[in-house]
């Protein structure tokens, strides 16, 4: 970690971040950040920008792919081609080519009160952003990832949920708080059949976060949630997310790939599946989550 220098220190970054996508704390007024930037004004070991530019493309990819995973964070950045204010706060989008001037500076992340800092939820949302950070470095570093030490946590972080009673088609739906409720309820599920050492959510493989990972024994079971309502839509969505967890990073502690959504999965969706099963030998399956809150059927 290093501090600003000078006499106002108010704000610090961890070491080496001026060439990164950088973990960054702050002091703003009244309130306390934590999160990533890319800060864009030029230093004597840096004074090339153009790496953090091929870093901004990665950001945009990622964000693309996986925006409503930080959907409860925020954006700003200072509007350098003004007057250097900062702008309002927005939700996390990518990085528009405008923004990306010599001494700008771009945040993702959340803010406290100054004077009740929940230290927690800190280290919370800085973890979550650690995928964030090794796909970019990763993908800018090497050519030949290496197989991820792979260290399983039980558990289940609580996220926000939905407040009325049930879920149900025929109603707009909040696809990220439907994501967290299914979710939980595999996650408790899963714990009454195996017990709750044995289950936990958010473990990283690689880049990425798994939704769920059931532990058995030396082999591992991933699951990736989906919340489309059909099984087909929920397979394409996640496929690629269980495939790269298991055979990009050459994880050979996954016993099984499964797909879980809210809805049944069809003789027609069964038969795609065992076709993917035999012909290319994958250990996927689908799993629908059930539960009384789930009216989808």
């Amino acid at each position: 970690m290093y501090l600003t220098k000078g006499g106002k220190k108010d704000w610090g970054a961890h070491f080496g971040g001026r060439a990164e996508l950088q973990f960054n704390i702050g002091f703003e007024n009244n309130s306390f950040r934590y999160g990533v930037a890319f800060s864009l004004r030029p230093s004597r070991d840096h004074p090339n920008l153009n790496a953090l530019i091929e870093k901004i493309n990665l950001f945009n990819e990622y964000i693309n792919e996986f925006r409503t995973e930080f959907y409860d964070l925020s954006m700003w950045h200072f509007d350098v081609e003004h007057d250097g204010s900062r702008s309002e706060d927005f939700q996390p989008t990518i990085i528009k080519s405008e923004w990306c001037k010599t001494n700008a500076f771009i945040f993702l992340g959340e803010k406290q009160n100054r004077e009740r800092i929940d230290y927690q939820r800190v280290c919370d949302v800085l973890d979550r952003l650690l995928p964030l950070y090794l796909h970019i470095e990763i993908a800018s570093n090497s050519d030949n990832p290496s197989t991820p030490s792979f260290v399983f946590k039980p558990g289940c972080r609580t996220k926000l949920s939905f407040s009325k009673a049930s879920y149900k088609k025929d109603q707009q739906i909040d696809v990220r708080l439907l994501h967290n409720d299914l979710q939980q309820a595999l996650y408790d599920e899963l714990v009454q059949v195996y017990g709750r050492d044995n289950v936990g959510t958010e473990n990283v493989i690689g880049c990425g976060r798994v939704d769920l990972t059931l532990q058995l024994g030396d082999k591992y079971r991933l699951y990736e949630i989906k919340t489309a309502f059909s099984a087909k839509s929920c397979i394409r969505q996640a496929i690629g997310q269980l495939l790269e967890y298991a055979y990009f990073y050459k994880a050979g502690f996954v016993e099984k790939l499964i797909v879980a959504g809210p809805v049944k999965c069809t003789s027609v969706e069964h038969s795609y599946l065992n076709e993917l099963q035999s012909k290319f030998n994958l250990p996927i399956e689908y799993y629908q989550i059930k539960g009384p809150c789930f009216d989808f059927d």
